[in-house]
């Protein structure tokens, strides 16, 4: 009997292990996992079978809520050492309710003295399932809508791969879709980001993945 439940526990662990590395924010504490879908770009997303104006849509949310949300940076140097070299633009004067002024258009946006990582991919978290398209009752378009709003995704300089929020949450390894805990990627207001501190987090990963 002992050999048999030896032999089930091992048997769970391997399945376990073999679950696709995709979704890196997997539900935890009870909270239900969401299907969310993140992307490069619109015409990535659109490739993937989600109509187009969805993905302009979603793309447009999140590029809308980049400027609110990117990490904070006093130089470009200190930026550039986070996300790459060329990777970082100005961060635009933000309002006293943390909007982007209505004036500020995006050709003559006034430079707030900071920095900040260029938006390198997207998350449609508010993009109906595909059961919810095609003429579905308002009812059920809105139930199949996830508690994950659209927003911008990063890259950093020593993790190329790795698409992650604005708050350096890492959410997926590859476009498409995964599954996250809503609480860990809600989008938080712009904030001062500590010098090498996306960076310094994956290559201390990295280290520790080479036994280092």
């Amino acid at each position: 009997m002992t050999t048999t439940k030896t032999f089930k526990r091992s048997k769970t662990a391997r399945l376990i292990m073999m679950v696709p590395a995709a979704g890196m924010v997997l539900a935890g504490c009870g909270e239900k996992p969401v299907e969310v879908q993140v992307f490069n770009s619109p015409d990535e997303c659109a490739a993937y079978y989600n109509p187009p104006a969805e993905c302009e849509a979603a793309f447009d949310d999140a590029k809308a809520l980049h400027p609110l949300v990117a990490p904070r940076y006093a130089s470009r140097q200190e930026c550039e050492t986070d996300f790459g070299t060329g990777q970082c633009e100005t961060a635009p004067v933000l309002a006293a309710n943390n909007t982007v002024p209505a004036e500020q258009t995006q050709q003559s946006q006034q430079s707030s003295g900071f920095f900040m990582p260029m938006m390198m991919g997207f998350m449609a978290g508010q993009m109906l399932n595909r059961s919810g398209m095609a003429g579905a009752p308002q009812q059920q378009a809105t139930a199949n809508r996830s508690p994950v709003p659209n927003q911008p995704l990063y890259k950093s300089r020593d993790d190329r791969s790795t698409f992650r929020t604005a708050t350096n949450t890492a959410v997926a390894s590859q476009s498409g879709t995964t599954s996250i805990r809503p609480s860990a990627v809600q989008p938080k207001p712009a904030a001062m980001a500590r010098r090498g501190g996306f960076g310094a987090q994956a290559a201390q990963r990295n280290v520790s993945s080479n036994g280092g």
